[in-house]
């Protein structure tokens, strides 16, 4: 995989109000932190945050269509059941944030970093993920139906109950991840790099039973 490039946030300003800065007309927001707040913007659209870092916030249940994210950091977050459907990303990174059952569905994802995240019933269906990285990440029962995964990595994550259908998993190293089940077809594993113990569990796709 090819190295990632990490967002390159420079902001020096920083705001615990994010009512100060979102203008719904002119939804553009660059060259801050934000930090120890609630964002729970409603049925906006097309929001842009450029050189941007959140620590601490809570994003409970916003629902933003369309937003542009680029060379930004989320910190501790909390973004469980948020709304961002497609959602631009372009060198973003996740550290330690609550992303149970966030939807980014038909989202378009580079040079993306999630680290120590919770993304668990996560919906990411319909995504195009390029040069991104999961790492050490829990997306049991994750939704990824019909993803391109390109230079997509998942390091040390808890895979069980994945849903893979119609995405091709060729030249993705499952292998130092783990997984009691996953739901993907049969031609989609093809070139899929797995552990002993993976193929094990995959052969039962296969209707094989192994001793």
């Amino acid at each position: 995989m090819k190295p990632l490039n990490k967002p390159n946030v420079t902001a020096e300003k920083v705001t615990n109000d994010f009512s100060t800065i979102y203008d719904r007309n002119d939804p553009y927001i660059e060259e801050v932190i934000i930090e120890n707040c609630t964002i729970s913007v409603q049925d906006a659209e097309a929001i842009e945050f450029v050189n941007v870092r959140f620590r601490h916030v809570n994003f409970k249940e916003a629902k933003i269509t369309k937003m542009y994210l680029r060379d930004v950091v989320f910190e501790k977050c909390d973004l469980s059941n948020a709304h961002f459907e497609e959602v631009t990303m372009h060198r973003v990174a996740f550290y330690h944030c609550q992303m149970t059952g966030v939807i980014m569905a038909d989202g378009r994802f580079n040079h993306v970093m999630l680290e120590n995240c919770n993304l668990q019933f996560a919906g990411l269906g319909f995504c195009n993920q390029k040069n991104t990285s999961y790492n050490e990440c829990i997306l049991k029962q994750t939704d990824l139906y019909e993803n391109t995964l390109k230079y997509t990595m998942f390091d040390k994550c808890e895979l069980t109950g994945v849903n893979f259908t119609n995405t091709s998993l060729a030249g993705v190293d499952l292998s130092r991840s783990y997984f009691d089940h996953i739901t993907v077809g049969i031609a989609n594993l093809k070139g899929c790099i797995v552990n002993e113990e993976q193929a094990k569990v995959l052969s039962t796709l296969l209707g094989l039973i192994v001793k």
